[in-house]
């Protein structure tokens, strides 16, 4: 069941008095997820992932030709390995793409009554039923 535009306008108005509230909260909360909503997966990553393999099959596959694809096969474990440990550690989550912070002035004047009009609007969505 999708939102109405009201409700995605209310949770987009919570969502910005929660980073107006606590910035180091909204920034762990609202950075960028990737791929899946996992912190760090960006194709980027993914991408070097399936280079590095490609590498090293390929370094296997010919190995037989000569010995120095057996130095390709060990580069392209080192890639895969190498980012794979990039994107766990967060590195493929870029700081520039987070939500940026709101300033006082944008901020609701009376938050209560977002909270009251919120609740009003719960209740008669049920007494309709």
């Amino acid at each position: 069941m999708s939102l109405s535009e009201q409700e995605q306008r209310m949770l987009r108005e919570i969502e910005q008095s929660l980073l107006a509230d606590d910035p180091k909260f909204g920034a762990s909360v609202a950075g960028d997820h990737g791929i899946g909503g996992t912190p760090g997966i960006t194709l980027r990553g993914i991408a070097l992932v399936v280079v590095g393999l490609v590498m090293l099959v390929g370094g296997v596959a010919l190995a037989q030709q000569s010995l120095w694809f057996i130095a390709l096969s060990v580069v392209g474990f080192l890639v895969m390995f190498g980012a794979g440990v990039w994107m766990l550690r967060g590195g493929g989550a870029s700081g520039a793409s987070r939500a940026p912070r709101q300033s006082t002035s944008d901020r609701p004047k009376d938050p209560s009554s977002r909270g009251s009009r919120m609740e009003e609007n719960f209740r008669r969505r049920f007494e309709e039923r």
